[in-house]
């Protein structure tokens, strides 16, 4: 699976999971006798889902971001070790040929 999904699916899961938390919470109020300690504890859990994977998502996204940044970092160095060492040389290596321009 791609990096990005994964990135980006966490969150979703963690709002799909409070939005069904929520929902069963609901389901638990009775309107004779309420006990909004089970229900607040629902509740609870539903917002603990979306917080643990926005926490995860925001670790996935550093980290994604610094693999990135080395990984642009390492084909900037190779391009510019690949012009200092092997294209500015052939054209002062000598010869006839001039660089275009």
């Amino acid at each position: 699976m791609e990096l990005r999904y994964i990135v980006w699916v966490i969150p979703t899961i963690g709002f799909i999971g409070t939005v069904l938390g929520i929902s069963l919470s609901l389901t638990q109020l009775d309107a004779t006798h309420p006990d909004l300690s089970r229900v607040t504890a629902a509740l609870g859990m539903a917002f603990y889902t979306t917080l643990v994977a926005l926490v995860e998502s925001a670790l996935l996204v550093l980290l994604f971001h610094l693999v990135q940044t080395r990984e642009e970092q390492a084909v900037n160095d190779a391009g510019r070790y690949v012009l200092s060492n092997l294209i500015n040389r052939l054209y002062a290596g000598g010869g006839t040929s001039a660089p275009p321009g």
